[in-house]
């Protein structure tokens, strides 16, 4: 399981990585946003990873109760990190933010697909 998620956090990290090189082509607030979208999605990915692996091998009702709790918490985080980022960042591309997050995600969607398929 540790494994699994070790390379599903890289994948994203490579991913993003990768969005704001080439976001670059389209210039420096693009290579931005889309670097400001992609952490949007991989910092509350990466606290519901070490909130919930702190509970791996332990009781199944707690580890249930963090997953759900660390489940909504990645929710709430998202949308705050997004509020911040819409709020305080300008000039900001919208579209690259959104590709940015997107990419996280499917990169993360990927990265466990391969761990665990």
């Amino acid at each position: 399981m540790l494994k699994g998620t070790l390379i599903s956090l890289r994948a994203q990290s490579l991913a993003a990585a990768a969005l704001a090189i080439l976001s670059l082509l389209a210039g420096p607030v693009a290579a931005y946003s889309s670097l400001f979208g992609s952490l949007a999605a991989y910092i509350p990915s990466l606290v519901f990873t070490l909130l919930v692996m702190r509970k791996l091998g332990g009781d199944t009702g707690d580890f249930l109760r963090t997953a759900a709790l660390a489940e909504f918490g990645k929710l709430v985080l998202t949308g705050i990190l997004c509020a911040v980022v819409f709020i305080f960042v300008k000039p900001l591309a919208a579209g690259f933010f959104f590709l940015g997050m997107i990419g996280v995600l499917i990169a993360n969607w990927i990265g466990l697909a391969r761990a665990f398929g």
